[in-house]
């Protein structure tokens, strides 16, 4: 079981234990970009009109059919076969439960449901890999993108009887979740809500505040049942959005925080602000990306030498150029995405079947996943965290070539998309 010991994560022995790895993004809780539906706001109105056209259980056993063939044991395979020690899962509590009231869903003996997460663990076990995880999607909607299940919907921290339910639904997830796995160490920590409020977090004092006391309660109540496991409080974007420790008297914890800047001084700011925030617990990267003129090598160089855990976003992707793109380690454009009004049951289980599989026939493995691959062991590039260069110095020129020129299509890419959702209103 980890632990923390000051700024550091450590096993057992005491021994430091850093946490480099990806995010299984898309398992639990789709964004359209990279997975095989679309709709710019998000998954649940997919899921929403789904049910309505073939009833819940028929849709839970079509979600769970997507799920087990987006992620299957090759892929937990592929993440130690490149070295690296962790996965950050992301999951939308409607994997578990039927509606935002908290409805378990449960097996014939009346228990609660966590196989699909069981396998995880088990999967995570087999290959030596540590697990993060993520409550990526809350009933309420803890911030207004689509990646919480539908964009532009945040009530979770509203003053009000509806968001107080919320809340409590939340606090018993968490509860229950926590007591399944509370003597499992293959679980390295709950991350308890992805980007909280969003770019709110350090903007409107009083959602601030109802976030952090929704962090407490959920940080007190797992704590009635399990004592060992860390807990993950995300400041998102500066540790000044989240309190020290001391605050509420929290224990055992990991502050994390997601990087998505644009150039590698902005990235260096950022590490300074972790450095200097001196809270006195590891600070962990669980998403980030160089966007604009920051570049891979800088990044990787800058969390290596500060001792930072950090999970790439994220492990695959299909649409436009994924299959080049250094967004994902494995990626395909040969995939057909699902047309959830009209497409029937079995047009639907075929478009998630095994296709989707990264062994497939339809992925292939990525530049940037041997590119991850060099820096999964602590390798710091010393002429990158100097020159400040825009583009990658390691590997052949043609190495270097090749994934300077997929980070400009993916720059294209990800622009069309932000014009998509300009056009739908779906972009903040």
């Amino acid at each position: 079981m980890l632990h923390t010991e000051g700024e550091k994560i450590v096993d057992a022995k005491g021994n430091q234990v850093i946490l480099r790895g990806t995010n299984f993004g898309g398992w639990g809780i789709m964004e359209d970009w990279f997975c095989p539906f679309q709709n710019p706001a998000g998954e649940e109105i997919a899921y929403d009109t789904l049910v309505s056209r073939f009833g819940q259980e028929a849709t839970h056993r079509l979600f769970q059919w997507y799920r087990s063939n987006w992620i299957s044991e090759i892929d937990y395979k592929n993440v130690a076969d490149l070295g690296m020690n962790c996965i950050r899962l992301p999951i939308w509590y409607r994997n578990f439960q039927s509606d935002e009231k908290g409805t378990w869903y449960r097996t014939q003996n009346g228990e609660i449901d966590f196989h699909e997460l069981d396998e995880v663990v088990a999967m995570c076990k087999k290959y030596g890999l540590y697990l993060i995880i993520d409550l990526h999607g809350l009933p309420g909607y803890q911030n207004d993108y689509d990646h919480c299940g539908r964009s532009k919907s945040m009530s979770l921290f509203d003053d009000t009887e509806k968001a107080a339910g919320y809340r409590k639904v939340v606090i018993d997830f968490w509860t229950t979740l926590a007591k399944h796995y509370a003597d499992e160490p293959t679980v390295a920590m709950y991350d308890l809500m992805n980007e909280p409020l969003g770019t709110n977090i350090t903007i409107n004092n009083s959602m601030q505040q109802a976030f952090w006391d929704l962090s407490n309660d959920i940080y007190k109540a797992i704590r009635e049942v399990d004592s060992w496991h860390i807990i993950s409080m995300e400041a998102i974007w500066d540790p000044s959005a989240i309190p020290s420790p001391e605050v509420y008297g929290w224990q055992n914890i990991v502050y994390q925080e997601h990087l998505y800047d644009v150039t590698n001084f902005a990235y260096l700011r950022k590490v300074n602000e972790i450095r200097n925030a001196d809270y006195n617990a590891p600070f962990y990267i669980g998403e980030f990306y160089p966007r604009g003129v920051s570049s891979f090598d800088y990044l990787f160089s800058l969390f290596n030498k500060r001792n930072l855990s950090w999970t790439t976003w994220t492990y695959k992707g299909a649409g436009p150029d994924a299959d080049k793109s250094p967004w994902f380690l494995y990626g395909s454009s040969q995939i057909e995405k699902i047309n959830y009004e009209n497409d029937s049951y079995d047009t639907l289980w075929y478009k998630w079947g095994e296709c989707l599989r990264t062994d497939g026939g339809n992925f292939t493995k990525t530049a940037f996943s041997d590119y991850a691959a060099y820096y999964v062991d602590g390798s710091v590039d010393q002429a990158a965290l100097y020159s400040f260069g825009a583009i990658d110095s390691i590997g052949s020129v043609k190495t270097r070539w090749n994934l300077f020129t997929d980070k400009l299509k993916a720059i294209i890419t990800t622009i069309k998309d932000w014009i998509r959702k300009l056009s739908t209103g779906d972009l903040l």
